[in-house]
């Protein structure tokens, strides 16, 4: 056999002595990589697995374990979603345990090995290294490097070409220092990362401290974190994995059923991510605008507020000054009369501003719309109801259907007012940021039941034990305001000063105007409510044997209800406030006539 070509548009055929053979490519540094795997001739794949690592350190009952890992569930879903393998490609460790289960399963996956020309000897002896090319791989790169590690780039150049609309994960066991860079490099990517903890060395310590940053500053960790002892420094490589990683952590105990479905979750996820990133936009455009809009509309309230009360101040103030004679008093009352006058006709402006351009069931409708595409998605990531498997066919798919919800939602929306305005667009990168999405929580992966009572039920709940909290306070700050307003009426009465008094009053009725606009008694009721149903199901849950946990019917049961708790919530929320608005604008009615 003659030497390896040196150009990244050939290739050339290599055979082992097993008979297996497979196509190598040498090319130049400066090839591209898509020219690189146009060269291998390999079929454009639907997925893309790297494996990274090795079996340092790993006891023959580790390796056999991992041995049944790589070529029932690795091998095996990448034969059941046209997925390319890619790896080390030569005949040690993980490398050969995942030629292995390609074999296994009568290679018919592509299996892409990229080595150091350097470092590795071919199978008719011709090479410049010792180490041998592993021989159930179907196709392998030299890249132009004599030291281990001079091939990473280009490992993960050729993923990085084809990503864009491919998905790609990449497995770690054991590994050392090579294997670090290697996964800094998808974390950068921003591919996600599947952990086989216990597998030793690197695994292990990037499960550890992930596992420490999870319980940092909790209860007694906040008290040891500060002791000497403690592990302080991680260095900066290990920290950017931990922080910025889309980690996921299989026990290497674990069935392979479990590792085969978190394999097909990440693989899926950027077919089934255009369906759901277009309904996490949508969503996220509605929650923008409702945002701002509320902002905007309970800005022009308070000021519509404050200039009443602005304005009462000013009337008052000129009947006070009246009777004066004093040149500078009546000069003074000159101009107070064009600021009395002034004030109501501002007050009459922004009023019928607030009514046209930010009418409050504007940003009602637009939360109404996030949150019911929210649970669309929810329910979707959880293949719930009618996303169910049983409930799925050919004719409509579980896109299709999340397709068709989202833009049902939509159209309702756009019947409303809502579409007498434009929309801004979201302009922030990748999911709205918290609380609209749990912390740690991707926004595409399938959700099992763990996954679901932390990112949806537990999420949600917190967040209204926090608002219950917040208008409480506010609710009491209120009202105690207005009493002490009472209080300084019924003292200006007695010295005399009642012509202040309606000052006074005008602050108490901007107040009290102010917690019936908010609806913050009622939104309270709500959301203890709700709280507490959402308790409920979480008791219900929880108190269910492990076997019943186990079924379909019960996780499917508790996304239904969460999702009901949620739907009631948002429902009565809804009407109770547009309820509040139409009282508003009547009196408003009222007021612009008299």
């Amino acid at each position: 056999m003659g030497q390896p070509v040196d150009q990244a548009s050939h290739s050339q055929e290599i055979q082992f002595p097993n008979g297996n053979q497979a196509r190598l490519v040498a090319p130049p540094t400066s090839a591209q990589p898509t020219d690189v795997f146009n060269a291998l001739e390999i079929p454009r794949p639907e997925a893309i697995i790297i494996i990274s690592g090795g079996a340092s350190g790993l006891g023959d009952k580790f390796r056999s374990r991992l041995s049944q890992l790589f070529s029932r569930g690795v091998a095996r879903v990448a034969l059941e979603l046209d997925a390319l393998i890619i790896d080390g490609g030569t005949q040690s460790g993980v490398m050969a345990m995942m030629g292995q289960g390609v074999a296994d399963r009568g290679h018919k996956t592509p299996l892409l090995g990229v080595v150091p020309a350097g470092q590795v000897v071919l199978p008719d002896g011709t090479g410049q290294g010792k180490t041998p090319l592993e021989p159930n791989h179907s196709h392998f790169v030299l890249v132009d490097s004599d030291k281990w590690g001079g091939e990473t780039k280009t490992m993960y150049d050729i993923p990085a070409a084809l990503a864009q609309n491919i998905p790609v994960v990449t497995v770690l066991v054991n590994g050392g220092s090579l294997a670090k860079q290697e996964i800094l490099r998808s974390v950068r990517e921003g591919w996600p990362v599947i952990v086989i903890q216990n597998s030793g060395r690197l695994a292990d310590e990037i499960a550890r401290l992930w596992q420490r940053k999870q319980r940092q500053g909790k209860g007694l960790n906040k008290i040891l974190d500060w002791m000497p002892w403690r592990e302080k420094r991680v260095d900066p490589t290990m920290a950017e994995i931990i922080d910025e990683g889309h980690l996921h952590f299989f026990r290497l105990d674990g069935s392979v059923a479990e590792l085969q479905q978190l394999l097909r979750n990440q693989l899926r996820q950027l077919k089934t991510s255009s369906t759901l990133e277009d309904a996490w936009k949508r969503f996220a455009v509605y929650d923008q605008n409702a945002i701002n809009l509320e902002k905007f509309y309970l800005r022009l309230r308070k000021w519509i507020l404050g200039l009443g009360v602005i304005a009462t101040t000013l009337a008052v103030l000129y009947s006070f000054l009246e009777p004066f004679e004093n040149p500078i008093v009546v000069q003074t009352n000159f101009y107070l009369r064009f600021l009395v006058i002034a004030a109501p006709i501002l007050v009459s402006i922004l009023s019928a501003g607030s009514v046209k351009f930010a009418r409050g069931v504007g940003w009602i409708l637009l939360r109404s719309s996030a949150e019911a595409i929210k649970r669309e998605i929810y329910r979707y990531r959880t293949r719930a109801e009618i996303y169910s498997q049983k409930q799925t066919n050919t004719v409509e798919t579980r896109e299709s259907k999340l397709a068709r919800k989202v833009k049902l939602i939509s159209q309702s929306l756009m019947k409303s007012e809502v579409n007498q305005s434009s929309l801004k667009p979201y302009t922030g990168i990748g999911l709205p940021p918290p609380p609209a999405v749990a912390e740690g929580d991707d926004g595409f992966s399938d959700l099992n039941p763990e996954q679901y009572l932390t990112w949806r039920l537990e999420h949600q709940y917190q967040w209204f034990q926090g608002r219950v909290v917040h208008l409480d306070q506010q609710s009491k700050r209120l009202h105690w305001w207005i009493f002490i307003l009472g209080g300084i009426g019924t003292f200006l009465a007695a010295i005399g000063l009642e012509i202040w008094i309606a000052v006074t009053v005008a602050i108490a009725g901007a107040l009290t105007a102010l917690l019936e606009l908010r609806q913050t008694e009622t939104t309270l009721t709500i959301y203890n409510q709700a709280a507490a149903d959402l308790e409920s199901v979480r008791l219900w849950w929880y108190a269910l044997p492990d076997k019943q946990k186990a079924e379909p019917r019960n996780f499917e049961k508790l996304v239904e209800n969460t999702e009901d708790v949620l739907q009631s919530e948002h429902a009565g929320w809804v009407q109770e406030m547009r309820d509040a608005l139409a009282e508003l604008y009547r009196s408003n009615g009222k007021d612009s006539s008299q």
